[in-house]
């Protein structure tokens, strides 16, 4: 995917986007009608993590700092489950409000295949994955736009409590990503029927930028559509990315559930505070990247070779994760460039 978007240089002049927007009704983007039911599923909160001690950042003495740290416009994906634990949740919505009081640019992609898999199981409905993506079908899939749906919804609203002015991308004329149905062969070549599974094929990114160099922070769901306006469910690590590329933003931040890309992926303390593609083939080649970091890994290479200039993958549930990503990447994650 990120080779079919490596070739468009999409950075943009944010004085383009500087003038009077279209009515939310024209663009179809209502902030209450957007969303396909404001009453979905709960959103269950997990317990597998200790809850985030409070603590206030002290913005005043890191404003320059931030501004020193080379973003301009960064993409953040929030995942794992940090979206389901209300405190930790909470610390990266007050650091991303102290990013954009700082000055930077931020778009908000989000994740939520763990609130997927509890809602396939609340109806009875087993979970199957092929190399790392979710089987849809037809019922998965408006279980999974609900879902998304109902944190997207959230995320707005813990945003507008906060004073920012918020906007999801989750209805078919707001999502940016173009997609066809994914297509997989098995290990014998043979095709691999993933249902409503989307590879992306295109970002429109124009209108979801204007909103944001006019002061808006977008909020975007991991749903693509095809040329018929039909969902399909991709991946959110691949809508970050491919969102990123587009743009050519400054940076693309992975807040996640482990401490980065790990020497020993059983010992916690062994972070790499820095790779580039090259090392990164080397510990890969080696066995040292696995499971669900290796095709992180593996979309991070990709999108420095395509020109974002720093990717980072943190632990969410350090304190001011985000906010300290942004000062020291290698000092509480791992810090992904070219060179």
């Amino acid at each position: 995917m990120a080779a079919s978007l490596s070739n468009k240089k999409f950075k943009t002049n944010p004085k383009d986007y500087l003038q009077p927007l279209p009515s939310a009704e024209n663009l179809k983007l209502d902030i209450q009608t957007q969303h396909l039911n404001q009453n979905l599923l709960p959103l269950p909160v997990s317990q597998n993590f200790a809850q985030k001690k409070e603590e206030t950042f002290d913005l005043s003495k890191t404003k320059d700092l931030l501004k020193q740290s080379a973003y301009q416009v960064a993409v953040v994906k929030f995942g794992g489950n940090a979206i389901t634990n209300e405190a930790v949740l909470d610390g990266l919505i007050n650091d991303t409000v102290a990013l954009i009081k700082a000055g930077i640019k931020v778009i908000v992609v989000h994740g939520g295949g763990t609130m997927v898999n509890d809602a396939l199981k609340a109806i009875g409905k087993s979970t199957t994955k092929i190399n790392g993506l979710r089987v849809t079908d037809a019922e998965t899939l408006e279980l999974a736009v609900d879902v998304f749906s109902a944190i997207n919804k959230k995320l707005c609203n813990k945003f507008h409590e906060k004073g920012i002015s918020a906007l999801g991308f989750c209805s078919p004329s707001s999502i940016p990503f173009m997609t066809k149905k994914m297509v997989m062969e098995d290990s014998e070549s043979g095709p691999v029927d993933l249902g409503w599974v989307g590879e992306i094929t295109d970002v429109k990114s124009s209108t979801l930028e204007r909103w944001m160099y006019n002061g808006w922070l977008p909020i975007v769901s991991p749903l693509g559509i095809d040329e018929s306006g039909h969902f399909y469910n991709i991946n959110a690590d691949h809508a970050a990315l491919a969102l990123a590329t587009n743009m050519q933003v400054d940076g693309l931040v992975f807040m996640t559930d482990v401490p980065g890309v790990l020497e020993n992926f059983e010992n916690v303390e062994s972070c790499i505070g820095h790779v580039t593609p090259q090392t990164a083939h080397e510990l890969i080649a080696q066995g040292k990247i696995v499971g669900g970091m290796l095709p992180k890994v593996k979309s991070c290479i990709a999108g420095v070779n395509s020109g974002i200039n720093r990717i980072a993958i943190l632990n969410s549930f350090e304190q001011n994760a985000l906010l300290n990503g942004f000062v020291a990447p290698q000092s509480i994650g791992t810090l992904i460039t070219q060179e």
